[in-house]
């Protein structure tokens, strides 16, 4: 099985650390940037398996901005989100986003990954484009 490819995108440095070197050690490929728009540039040149982010970075796009760009430009990729911040759960599950709750253990961190690497279920993300469907209504 070849290894899986991680870009992780975080602002904080001691976080991204951490996270970086947990998937590594686990023999994961990551790249790693603290700034959304470097995670564009690194998710269009480069293979990706796999979006970890944390939702609150800085000026600009955010998280859940840049797992839906991503998510838009390759439907499939897979997503976690990530916070230290109990309220910025909410952006992230109105979006059908796999989200984590920091802190966080590398072990619980790698059974997160492994288990949306390995799950069959993608989140796609809603275009701007696209036209109103009827949903189909149970009960």
């Amino acid at each position: 099985m070849d290894p899986k490819v991680v870009l992780v995108a975080d602002d904080e440095a001691v976080v991204r650390n951490f996270v970086v070197f947990a998937l590594r050690r686990e023999n994961f490929i990551v790249h790693s940037t603290s700034k959304p728009d470097e995670a564009l540039q690194v998710f269009r040149n480069q293979a990706i398996d796999l979006l970890l982010t944390d939702i609150q970075m800085g000026d600009g796009m955010n998280g859940v901005e840049l797992a839906e760009q991503i998510m838009e430009e390759k439907p499939g990729t897979k997503v976690l989100v990530m916070s230290g911040f109990p309220e910025k759960e909410l952006p992230a599950t109105e979006k059908n986003l796999p989200f984590l709750s920091k802190p966080f253990t590398a072990a619980i961190l790698i059974e997160r990954v492994r288990e949306l690497l390995e799950s069959k279920i993608t989140v796609q993300s809603e275009t701007k484009n696209s036209s109103s469907k009827s949903k189909i209504k149970t009960g």
